[in-house]
């Protein structure tokens, strides 16, 4: 019998390739907060890449799912964040709970939703509350509501048919019935700007509302392990 040569499909560079076309994947520093960037910049790369060589339909809903799956992502990580904050200032809410929270965030991909859910709990924090720098602004917000009425559950972007209704009424529907011309350059930046603001500046805030936690903390009992 015949020796099998081939080379398993997921395998290092072989001995003497380039190491550099070798990439790091799975084990325990791989999670949404080291994913939704690659999300987020790959949505962009590929729009630089459309504009190289427009014009390309095949490529607009491609990056616009990129950029929406690295909104939803960076909207989860932040709701985690701030539901974690929650509970170090003593709030005792089941629904921010860390295991109620994940089973949740894991059953929904509605943008709306999310969106909703982290100013909710934005609310909650002391020093957040109210100001423009911690909850969403109103410009953001309605952008993560176009979205959301673009693609509601994470599969118009993904589909050219999508399930609608219920029950014995479920049946495919075309996700895109009508056409319709985007200015896919502008829809693109847009949601590349917000995932960034959402990913960069509402998680960044919440971490340094985490800091305080903390300093507030060592201040009144004495830092870790002291």
């Amino acid at each position: 019998m015949a020796e099998d040569t081939r080379l398993p499909l997921v395998r290092p560079v072989p001995k003497g390739g380039d190491w550099r076309g070798n990439a790091l994947i799975g084990g325990s520093w791989e999670n949404e907060m080291m994913l939704a960037p690659g999300f987020l910049d790959a949505g962009n790369i590929l729009v630089e890449y459309w504009k190289a060589h427009r014009p390309d339909d095949t490529l607009a809903l491609p990056i616009l799912y990129n950029l929406r799956h690295g909104i939803e992502l960076a909207l989860k990580i932040a709701i985690r964040d701030a539901a974690a904050c929650a509970r170090r200032d003593g709030i005792v809410d089941a629904k921010w709970e860390r295991d109620e929270l994940d089973q949740r965030l894991g059953r929904t991909h509605k943008i709306g939703s999310l969106a909703e859910e982290l100013n909710e709990c934005l609310a909650l924090l002391k020093g957040i509350a109210g100001t423009d720098n911690g909850q969403l602004d109103v410009d953001t917000k309605e952008v993560l509501d176009s979205l959301h009425n673009l693609d509601e559950s994470g599969q118009a972007f993904r589909y050219s048919v999508v399930k609608t209704g219920s029950g014995k009424h479920r049946k495919l529907a075309p996700a895109r019935p009508d056409v319709q011309y985007v200015d896919l350059e502008h829809i693109a930046g847009v949601l590349y700007e917000v995932g960034v603001l959402v990913f960069g500046g509402v998680c960044s805030v919440l971490e340094q509302y985490r800091d305080r936690q903390q300093a507030n903390r060592d201040a009144q009992f004495g830092p870790a392990g002291a």
